[in-house]
């Protein structure tokens, strides 16, 4: 009778808790680089996030414009964001050129550099002019990023936004973020958009309560001035 064949499990598929972190990273890095299986990569992705570990990053960074599965690029941005070294900020904005064409990376690296918060500051620049792409999820990205980071440079961009802004999933998250910029300057652009009769009902409700909620700030930064 002939022996069976032993196939060695994926780390995610093992019980690793009492397995020391060095461990883990070898064997979710192995996973990572070598397996042929493209879920295995992207789970071997997010525990790489999960560890924290900036060995990682290599790796992960690799992974982000080199691996075949949009799936596992996915996965490599979030866990670079997670690990979140402000070295890191700089390699995911040049792997957004790689992932041309790729939306959904594009949008998960977007969101990793926002999710860096003040590693993320020095680049509000650079980040901003993804503003300008004509796709609109990307921008909506980009207004999500730049509310995470909340430098006060991202907010003449941010009413600059608000006054062009045309597309409806841009809009909504706008008027979700824009009153946490606490900009005055937001008030009669907000004001503008509840008058136009164009504007969608779901887009003129939270512009209202954008707008109390500046109106509130004002009057609190009056009486306190007084």
């Amino acid at each position: 009778m002939g022996s069976v064949p032993v196939f060695s499990a994926p780390s995610f598929a093992r019980d690793t808790s009492r397995i020391p972190q060095q461990e883990k990273l070898s064997s979710y890095l192995n996973d990572l680089q070598s397996n042929r299986n493209p879920n295995v990569r992207a789970r071997a992705a997010s525990y790489l996030g999960m560890l924290k570990n900036p060995a990682a990053l290599p790796a992960l960074n690799k992974s982000l414009t080199s691996d075949v599965s949009e799936q596992v690029r996915i996965n490599s941005a979030n866990a670079i964001g997670r690990i979140n070294q402000k070295a890191s900020v700089k390699q995911l904005l040049q792997a957004i050129r790689p992932n041309r064409g790729k939306t959904d990376v594009q949008i998960a690296i977007i969101r990793s550099i926002g999710d860096m918060g003040d590693n993320s500051k020095e680049y509000v620049p650079v980040i901003s002019k993804f503003l300008r792409s004509p796709n609109p999820y990307i921008r909506e990205a980009v207004a999500e990023a730049l509310w995470k980071i909340r430098d006060p440079r991202s907010t003449k961009v941010m009413n600059a936004l608000l006054k062009q802004e045309k597309e409806l999933v841009v809009q909504l998250s706008l008027m979700k973020y824009i009153a946490d910029f606490k900009s005055p300057e937001s008030i009669p652009l907000l004001e503008k958009i509840i008058a136009d009769p164009k504007t969608h009902i779901d887009v003129r409700s939270l512009a209202r309560d954008a707008l109390d909620k500046l109106e509130t700030i004002d009057q609190l930064q009056d009486a306190s001035g007084a």
